[in-house]
Protein backbone atom coordinates (compact mmCIF):
# COMPACT_ATOMS: atom_id res chain seq x y z
CA UNK A 1 0.00 0.00 0.00
CA UNK A 2 2.94 2.51 1.10
CA UNK A 3 4.44 1.71 -2.30
CA UNK A 4 0.95 2.75 -4.22
CA UNK A 5 1.09 5.54 -2.46
CA UNK A 6 4.13 6.63 -3.03
CA UNK A 7 3.65 6.66 -6.93
CA UNK A 8 0.22 7.86 -6.94
CA UNK A 9 0.26 10.58 -4.74
CA UNK A 10 2.73 12.92 -6.61
CA UNK A 11 0.90 11.68 -10.34
CA UNK A 12 -2.31 12.88 -8.78
CA UNK A 13 -0.89 16.42 -7.26
CA UNK A 14 1.46 17.29 -10.00
CA UNK A 15 -0.85 16.44 -12.56
CA UNK A 16 -3.21 19.24 -11.13
CA UNK A 17 -0.75 21.56 -11.74
CA UNK A 18 -1.17 22.91 -15.35
CA UNK A 19 -0.45 26.71 -15.36
CA UNK A 20 3.17 26.52 -14.85
CA UNK A 21 4.54 30.75 -14.91
CA UNK A 22 8.51 32.27 -14.25
CA UNK A 23 8.94 35.11 -12.97
CA UNK A 24 11.35 37.79 -11.33
CA UNK A 25 11.57 40.20 -8.98
CA UNK A 26 12.57 42.59 -5.66
CA UNK A 27 12.26 42.38 -2.20
CA UNK A 28 12.67 45.15 0.20
CA UNK A 29 12.92 44.61 3.34
CA UNK A 30 13.55 45.47 7.38
CA UNK A 31 16.99 44.01 6.90
CA UNK A 32 18.15 44.84 3.22
CA UNK A 33 16.83 44.26 -0.46
CA UNK A 34 17.60 42.27 -2.89
CA UNK A 35 16.21 40.21 -6.32
CA UNK A 36 15.06 36.50 -6.70
CA UNK A 37 13.80 34.45 -9.70
CA UNK A 38 10.78 32.09 -9.29
CA UNK A 39 8.91 29.55 -10.91
CA UNK A 40 5.05 29.07 -10.07
CA UNK A 41 2.60 26.02 -10.15
CA UNK A 42 -1.10 26.96 -9.98
CA UNK A 43 -3.83 23.94 -9.65
CA UNK A 44 -6.35 23.72 -11.94
CA UNK A 45 -8.81 24.56 -9.31
CA UNK A 46 -7.10 28.24 -9.13
CA UNK A 47 -7.52 27.97 -4.99
CA UNK A 48 -3.78 26.99 -4.61
CA UNK A 49 -0.27 27.28 -6.01
CA UNK A 50 3.01 25.85 -5.11
CA UNK A 51 6.17 27.87 -6.32
CA UNK A 52 9.97 27.82 -5.50
CA UNK A 53 12.65 30.77 -5.39
CA UNK A 54 15.91 31.57 -4.83
CA UNK A 55 16.53 35.27 -3.67
CA UNK A 56 19.74 37.27 -3.66
CA UNK A 57 19.99 39.42 -0.11
CA UNK A 58 22.29 42.45 0.59
CA UNK A 59 22.05 42.85 4.18
CA UNK A 60 22.32 46.79 5.16
CA UNK A 61 24.09 48.11 8.32
CA UNK A 62 21.56 50.17 9.97
CA UNK A 63 23.77 53.03 9.96
CA UNK A 64 25.12 52.55 6.24
CA UNK A 65 24.74 55.81 4.19
CA UNK A 66 25.93 57.01 0.67
CA UNK A 67 28.02 59.78 0.42
CA UNK A 68 29.70 61.86 -2.27
CA UNK A 69 33.82 61.96 -2.15
CA UNK A 70 34.74 65.01 -3.65
CA UNK A 71 37.89 63.56 -4.39
CA UNK A 72 36.99 61.03 -6.54
CA UNK A 73 34.12 62.45 -7.98
CA UNK A 74 32.20 59.57 -6.93
CA UNK A 75 29.31 58.33 -4.59
CA UNK A 76 30.56 55.76 -2.25
CA UNK A 77 28.89 53.50 0.02
CA UNK A 78 30.03 53.45 4.35
CA UNK A 79 29.23 52.17 7.56
CA UNK A 80 28.21 48.66 5.64
CA UNK A 81 28.41 44.97 5.91
CA UNK A 82 29.85 42.81 3.52
CA UNK A 83 26.73 40.22 4.26
CA UNK A 84 24.66 38.43 1.96
CA UNK A 85 21.39 35.78 2.39
CA UNK A 86 20.95 33.24 -0.58
CA UNK A 87 17.63 32.04 0.93
CA UNK A 88 15.94 28.59 -1.68
CA UNK A 89 12.47 28.64 -0.06
CA UNK A 90 9.39 26.55 -1.62
CA UNK A 91 5.86 27.20 -0.60
CA UNK A 92 2.16 27.65 -1.33
CA UNK A 93 0.05 30.67 -2.07
CA UNK A 94 -3.80 29.41 -1.02
CA UNK A 95 -6.49 31.39 -2.87
CA UNK A 96 -9.64 31.61 -0.51
CA UNK A 97 -11.34 34.33 -2.88
CA UNK A 98 -11.78 32.29 -6.23
CA UNK A 99 -14.68 32.66 -8.14
CA UNK A 100 -16.35 35.53 -5.69
CA UNK A 101 -14.50 38.66 -7.08
CA UNK A 102 -15.23 39.60 -10.67
CA UNK A 103 -11.95 41.92 -11.34
CA UNK A 104 -8.72 40.18 -12.38
CA UNK A 105 -6.67 40.04 -8.86
CA UNK A 106 -6.50 37.74 -6.94
CA UNK A 107 -5.64 37.89 -3.11
CA UNK A 108 -4.08 34.84 -1.05
CA UNK A 109 -1.75 33.79 1.77
CA UNK A 110 1.32 32.89 1.39
CA UNK A 111 3.79 30.49 3.30
CA UNK A 112 6.98 29.42 2.40
CA UNK A 113 10.16 27.48 4.01
CA UNK A 114 13.70 26.50 2.75
CA UNK A 115 17.03 27.03 3.43
CA UNK A 116 18.89 30.04 4.21
CA UNK A 117 22.51 30.11 3.05
CA UNK A 118 24.56 33.20 4.29
CA UNK A 119 28.05 34.63 3.28
CA UNK A 120 29.98 37.10 5.49
CA UNK A 121 32.87 38.46 3.83
CA UNK A 122 35.48 40.96 5.67
CA UNK A 123 34.32 44.70 6.79
CA UNK A 124 37.71 46.48 4.98
CA UNK A 125 39.32 45.94 1.87
CA UNK A 126 39.45 45.79 -1.54
CA UNK A 127 36.41 43.55 -3.54
CA UNK A 128 38.74 40.37 -3.79
CA UNK A 129 40.12 41.05 0.06
CA UNK A 130 36.16 41.37 1.46
CA UNK A 131 35.42 38.33 -0.34
CA UNK A 132 38.98 35.96 -0.42
CA UNK A 133 37.52 33.61 2.41
CA UNK A 134 34.00 34.46 3.73
CA UNK A 135 32.27 32.65 6.23
CA UNK A 136 29.53 30.29 5.75
CA UNK A 137 26.22 29.54 7.53
CA UNK A 138 23.38 27.36 6.61
CA UNK A 139 19.99 27.88 8.85
CA UNK A 140 16.37 27.17 8.04
CA UNK A 141 14.37 30.14 7.12
CA UNK A 142 10.84 31.17 5.42
CA UNK A 143 7.91 33.93 4.87
CA UNK A 144 4.17 34.22 5.90
CA UNK A 145 2.53 37.04 4.24
CA UNK A 146 -0.05 37.94 2.21
CA UNK A 147 -0.53 39.57 -1.32
CA UNK A 148 -2.28 40.01 -4.26
CA UNK A 149 -1.95 38.52 -8.00
CA UNK A 150 -2.81 41.31 -10.34
CA UNK A 151 -3.35 39.46 -14.44
CA UNK A 152 -2.76 41.51 -16.49
CA UNK A 153 -2.98 41.07 -20.75
CA UNK A 154 -0.92 38.60 -22.43
CA UNK A 155 -0.70 36.18 -19.42
CA UNK A 156 1.61 37.90 -17.34
CA UNK A 157 0.44 38.81 -13.90
CA UNK A 158 1.87 41.42 -11.00
CA UNK A 159 2.17 39.30 -7.71
CA UNK A 160 2.53 42.31 -4.28
CA UNK A 161 3.37 40.37 -1.48
CA UNK A 162 3.94 41.76 2.18
CA UNK A 163 4.80 39.74 5.20
CA UNK A 164 7.37 38.46 7.63
CA UNK A 165 10.06 37.10 6.69
CA UNK A 166 11.94 34.66 9.30
CA UNK A 167 16.08 34.82 8.83
CA UNK A 168 18.15 33.35 11.81
CA UNK A 169 21.70 32.17 12.12
CA UNK A 170 23.31 29.87 13.79
CA UNK A 171 26.36 32.17 15.41
CA UNK A 172 26.63 36.22 15.79
CA UNK A 173 27.27 37.49 12.40
CA UNK A 174 28.13 41.29 11.82
CA UNK A 175 26.26 42.39 15.30
CA UNK A 176 23.16 39.91 15.18
CA UNK A 177 22.20 36.50 15.43
CA UNK A 178 18.71 37.24 13.64
CA UNK A 179 17.91 39.14 10.50
CA UNK A 180 14.14 38.88 10.31
CA UNK A 181 11.49 41.18 9.94
CA UNK A 182 9.46 42.82 7.36
CA UNK A 183 9.46 42.10 3.69
CA UNK A 184 7.82 43.40 0.42
CA UNK A 185 8.58 41.24 -2.37
CA UNK A 186 7.11 42.39 -5.96
CA UNK A 187 7.11 39.96 -8.73
CA UNK A 188 6.81 40.32 -12.43
CA UNK A 189 5.54 36.69 -13.69
CA UNK A 190 4.96 35.17 -17.34
CA UNK A 191 3.40 32.02 -18.32
CA UNK A 192 5.46 29.37 -19.62
CA UNK A 193 4.78 28.16 -22.95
Amino acid sequence: MNKLLTFVFPVFLLGQFDQVANGFGLDIGSSGSGMFIMRNYVHASEKLALNGELRFYDIKAEDETIVYDYYTGQYKSVGGKSLVMLPVFVGGNYYPFVGKIENNFSPFIAMKGGVVTTINGEEFGTFSERWKNPGIQYTPGGFLGVGIDFKIVGQSSVMVMVGLEYLPLKKETDGRKDYSGFLIHLSFNRRAK
